[in-house]
């Protein structure tokens, strides 16, 4: 962001900005996994500060503010996921690498849909989190449902979701509204598909030669024994 629209956070700015440039040359593969480690805790704190600062906008009824600092948040977050990400990597833990990856580009998504003046300048990380998909990880192949929900309500105003005016996917007074699923009427289908709403319900393994093999590292699935 060039220009600060709030000049009382310029304070807390200039920090925050410190500590992602600092996080981002950790979220590197030969970097010590144990600065890693530590990193990852510094952006906890971080995020804890982010958080105090959005309080403070709420209370002030000042929903850009308030929006601007969610978007801090949700960059910071989707910074520990990567760093998440490469240390599962290294720890031969490509289930939760995954899962950290895609929680990091759901998040900056978030953020540049959300900025409430112009998120383009995430653009550039957005794509480095999709290249790290395409280039680490295979082809995938996700499951996605079809069912008819007959209870549901909105987590801003905890209104029927229907008949709200609060839209999913978007940030209101520093807090993104989703759709809390009550009830389900019917699970219709589930189909395979390529380009999903959630890319966490993916395939996780397939069959050859009669053994389940899984979908990442190729190992043998082998069942646990019961007791």
């Amino acid at each position: 962001m060039n220009k600060n629209p709030f000049p009382e956070l310029n304070a807390f700015i200039e920090v925050y900005n410190q500590a992602l440039q600092k996080a981002q040359s950790k979220a590197i593969f030969v970097r010590g996994i144990e600065i890693q480690e530590a990193q990852v805790e510094e952006l906890k704190q971080l995020i804890e500060e982010i958080k105090l600062q959005k309080a403070i906008a709420v209370e002030e009824k000042d929903e850009k503010k308030a929006n601007l600092i969610l978007c801090f948040e949700l960059c910071a977050t989707a910074v520990k996921n990567e760093l998440y990400f490469v240390m599962s990597l290294k720890r031969d833990e490509p289930d939760f690498a995954w899962q950290a990856l895609i929680d990091a580009q759901y998040q900056i998504s978030l953020a540049i849909r959300n900025h409430p003046f112009d998120g383009r300048y995430l653009q550039g990380y957005a794509h480095r989190l999709h290249l790290y998909e395409n280039i680490i990880f295979p082809k995938m192949y996700f499951a996605s449902r079809g069912c008819v929900v007959s209870s549901s309500e909105c987590s801003v105003c905890r209104g029927d979701m229907e008949d709200c005016e609060h839209i999913k996917g978007y940030a209101y007074m520093g807090e993104i509204c989703y759709e809390i699923i009550n009830e389900i009427k019917s699970i219709d289908e589930i189909s395979l598909v390529e380009n999903p709403a959630d890319k966490s319900c993916r395939m996780l393994s397939f069959t050859e030669d009669g053994k389940s093999i899984d979908i990442f590292t190729h190992r043998e699935i082998v069942k646990k024994a019961d007791g």
